[in-house]
């Protein structure tokens, strides 16, 4: 045997023997270079073997693999290293977040209660000073005094000044001055409350969470009715306030479409629409200086001019097609109703007041934006009256505009709102033909009274009492506040009701327990009943709360299912009332609580009583 390594293609002779890496034997070829029948059998054989060598193998070895791999593990491990980073700061961020938005909640929740839960005291006593003055000057309630007052001080004005008589050292006089004070104190401490529901109706838009209680409403009398309730304020500054109805311009009738067009209703939210409109008209008295003018004018326009003042003043040609559509609503009342299109509101309010720049018209719908706060507004507001109104008639799939010439020039605010073709209207506080028969213009600051005076002395005194129920409501009032219980209580036994306190919401249902019990020994018919038709609870209290409580009353045996149970609370947050009203109450009012809206709500007993019989 010989050994050659071959190097380049060029074999060298090595050695005698075979001196190969015996490792590499495994992977030797081996062929016989003498199997030719050309050759004798007598001829040698030559077997010739291949071997591979260290050298060999190191020519082919390469590191790109555990380069590669080294890389490719280090790439992922960067990469969920970021991810995880990522995912660490965004879990932080949300966290953050939900803590601010929590916090913004209980902060929110805890000024709206402790300012609330004082004031409503406070608003309850002037009410009840008011109510113990007309009722001593021989009234039955304060809004005929205030009527009767209106009427007066319309025929004292014509009146020459040899011809005042008036004796103001009068006791009736003076009893009417402290009740114009306390009207005054009520009037500036509802400013309070007004900046309170301006941040919670500002968290709701900002949240996405206001929600429209839907009604077919008929605007047209009720933006005269909202306009009447700023006539003595106008008469106060010595501004004309005037109310236009502009007829349509265009050629289209009323009769093409089957309607007038003052029947033709906005399906919205009443309270809410009221809302923008005061926000609207106050703002125009406040900004306009004395002997100025606002001039409020309403206009209907058919859809073809809808349609066409959609598509040349706004890019919103995606969205006229549905707006033009019928329309589908659910109710307050849980309804499913579809309603046509007819046409659209046209609102403007103007004013002669201290106008806008075009800086200041491009800012103005910000929230918060006030312009010369101290000059203008006294330091006073929240800024926040145009945002909300804003979003609410977004929400009605209308818009708001505000227009100026310049500084000391006014300001005119042009809202549109869609309108439907309605045949039943589901909305009562405006069907009154009193309040819906307007004229084409309506000036308050020059109605023309002739009265002598002599049909409203008639009427000041010997007032018919109210009519007598055949059995007084019994209402248990629950709160924390003993002022608060204490004047609720006063101002509803004024009315008629019967009414009991509890200090929390433990001991109101050991008041409960202890009827039901009599009752149930009493009762012929094992009738179980709880002493009470309805109940009052506020919501923070100690010991029990109002929820908790409300949850308990419901679920005592059949002598609570008829009561109607009003929540009476500050926390007005979204989640706060729905919680309330969870837990088994008919109804959330906020405080202070305006008694006219309580008393709807307790007339509610009365009238289910009578449809039972």
């Amino acid at each position: 045997s010989y050994t050659y390594r071959i190097t380049e293609g060029v074999a060298k002779y090595v050695d005698l023997g075979d001196l190969h890496e015996r490792h590499y034997t495994s992977l030797g070829h081996c062929v016989n270079v003498t199997d030719d029948p050309s050759y004798c059998p007598r001829s040698p054989t030559y077997k010739l073997c291949v071997y591979p060598c260290q050298e060999l193998f190191k020519s082919y070895q390469t590191n790109n693999p555990k380069v590669a791999a080294i890389g490719a593990v280090s790439t992922i491990l960067f990469t969920s290293l970021l991810f995880f980073l990522y995912d660490f700061l965004i879990r932080r961020d949300v966290s953050s977040k939900k803590n601010l938005l929590h916090a913004k909640r209980q902060f929110m929740r805890f000024v709206s209660h402790e300012v609330r839960t004082p004031l409503s005291a406070v608003c309850m006593g002037l009410n009840v000073m008011q109510t113990e003055i007309a009722s001593s000057l021989g009234y039955m309630s304060t809004d005929q005094l205030e009527a009767i007052r209106e009427e007066e001080e319309t025929i004292q004005e014509k009146k020459t000044d040899g011809d005042n008589n008036d004796d103001r050292d009068s006791p009736e006089q003076n009893q009417l001055e402290w009740y114009s004070m306390a009207k005054e104190v009520l009037s500036n401490t509802q400013n309070a409350v007004n900046i309170l529901n301006d941040l919670l109706n500002y968290d709701k838009i900002e949240s996405g969470k206001l929600t429209l209680e839907l009604t077919t409403v008929p605007i047209w009398a009720l933006i005269q009715q909202t306009a009447k309730e700023f006539k003595l304020a106008a008469e106060r500054k010595h501004i004309t306030l005037n109310v236009q109805w502009k007829e349509n311009t265009n050629n289209n009738t009323d009769e093409e479409f089957g309607f007038d067009h003052k029947q033709r209703y906005l399906v919205g939210d009443a309270v809410r629409i009221t809302q923008v409109l005061r926000n609207l008209i106050s703002n125009a008295l406040k900004f306009t200086p004395e002997h100025g003018n606002v001039r409020i004018h309403a206009q209907w326009i058919s859809k073809d001019d809808d349609l066409k003042n959609a598509a040349t003043k706004c890019n919103r040609n995606s969205s006229i097609k549905k707006e033009m559509a019928d329309d589908t609503f659910v109710l307050k009342n849980g309804k499913v109703e579809t309603y046509q299109r007819g046409g659209s509101l046209v609102l403007w309010v103007h004013d002669t007041g201290a106008g806008m720049t075009k800086e200041q018209l491009s800012k103005l719908f910000r929230a918060g934006m006030q312009f010369n706060v101290n000059e203008l507004q006294n330091g006073k507001g929240s800024g926040l009256g145009l945002y909300i109104a804003k979003g609410i008639v977004e929400q009605h799939n209308g818009t708001l505009q505000a227009e100026s010439k310049g500084l000391g020039m006014g300001t005119s605010f042009r809202m549109q709102l869609p309108l439907h073709l309605v045949l039943h209207n589901t909305y009562s506080s405006c069907t009154d033909s009193s309040r819906t028969d307007f004229s084409d213009g309506d000036t308050y600051d020059n109605e023309d009274n002739s009265n002598d005076g002599q049909e409203i002395n008639s009427k000041r005194k010997l007032l018919p009492s109210p009519p007598q129920q055949q059995k007084p409501l019994r209402i248990l009032a629950v709160d924390d506040s003993p002022s608060v219980r204490k004047l609720l209580c006063r101002l509803l036994e004024k009315r008629g009701y019967l009414c009991e306190q509890a200090q929390d919401g433990k001991e109101a249902l050991e008041k409960i327990v202890e009827n039901i019990l009599e009752s149930t020994f009493d009762n012929k018919n094992n009738h179980p009943s709880c002493g009470y038709d309805a109940i009052l609870l506020d919501f923070e209290m100690p010991t029990m709360n109002g929820p908790d409580a409300c949850r308990a009353m419901r679920a005592l045996p059949d002598a609570m299912e008829d009561v109607l149970i009003i929540g009476i609370t500050g926390n007005l947050l979204p989640q706060d009332v729905q919680h309330f009203l969870n837990n088994g109450a008919n109804a959330v009012l906020g405080k202070p609580v305006d008694m006219q809206e309580l008393y709807a709500l307790l007339s509610t007993i009365r009238t289910k009583c009578k449809e039972q019989n």
